[in-house]
């Protein structure tokens, strides 16, 4: 089964507001058959340039984004919702542009914002406002999907098996779950069996090493967490994320607070490598 390679764009750049095309052919050139891209940035994404640097390039795109304080689909404030829904549907149409399957990321609530005591409300208006979006999602053929996380980064949900609830009360195929192996190596009993559990429902991953590094180093046991990839029969994209520098705001802003990588360049090489052998 053939799987699409990428890597995160932000593994090369300093700041959330860096130009995410210039490292394109530098994806290409370690092996990737792909870059997955944030849209975070909204309307100020230009499609158009993008698309032209991914064909120049020759990778594919895949998106995501995330929601912010006053873009939040689980809001108790209804404006705030409906920034929310207006943020999500333009992306939305911005990865059909790009040729993207998914959209992905915290699409969901927003990042570090941490619900209080009684989440059920705040479930029940993401859940609604993604029940409606999924169906803009299934008319441009985008699968929504909602990147499970740490419990020190959310508390909507942080295991396989809770997304999956959260998916049982929006009830369409469109919305999908998110791995990332960093996160589910500190929630999840067996990596593995969460992938079974997703099933197909599973709509895209994302792998680095228990620590963050590369998906080479670390502790993980590949080879059981691609038999189960292989027994659902996925057949997305397998993305390395890592923000490994601890002297700029991608890695500060993502709590690294030691050197990620010896060499970039030669760690994204052997990640993707590694990716091919006992992944993808």
């Amino acid at each position: 089964m053939t799987r699409t390679v990428g890597i995160e764009a932000f593994y090369w750049l300093d700041t959330w507001a860096d130009d995410q095309t210039t490292v394109f052919e530098k994806a290409a050139a370690s092996g990737f058959d792909g870059v997955e891209i944030s849209l975070v940035a909204g309307i100020e994404i230009d499609v158009k340039s993008i698309a032209e640097a991914a064909k120049r390039a020759g990778v594919s795109i895949a998106c995501s984004t995330g929601l912010t304080l006053d873009r939040d689909i689980s809001s108790p404030d209804p404006v705030v919702r409906a920034a929310g829904v207006q943020h999500l549907t333009q992306s939305l149409h911005q990865a059909a542009d790009l040729g993207s399957p998914i959209l992905g990321g915290v699409t969901y609530s927003p990042w570090m914002a941490f619900l209080p005591g009684d989440r059920s409300e705040y479930r029940k208006r993401s859940t609604d406002c993604l029940r409606d979006l999924a169906e803009v999602a299934s008319e441009l053929g985008v699968t929504i999907c909602l990147e499970v996380l740490n419990r020190f980064e959310s508390n909507m949900f942080n295991t396989v098996g809770e997304c999956c609830e959260f998916l049982d009360e929006i009830g369409h195929q469109s919305v999908m779950v998110e791995v990332d192996t960093f996160h589910m190596s500190m929630e999840e009993d067996d990596l593995s069996q969460a992938i079974l559990l997703a099933g197909d429902r599973l709509g895209h991953v994302q792998v680095a090493a228990n620590n963050r590094r590369a998906p080479q180093f670390g502790h993980i046991d590949w080879k059981p967490f691609k038999d189960s990839l292989d027994s659902i029969g996925y057949d997305g994209w397998v993305v390395f994320e890592t923000f490994p520098n601890p002297r700029v705001e991608t890695g500060r802003s993502t709590y690294a607070w030691r050197d990620l990588a010896v060499s970039l360049d030669e760690e994204a090489r052997d990640a993707a490598t590694h990716i091919r052998r006992c992944i993808a």
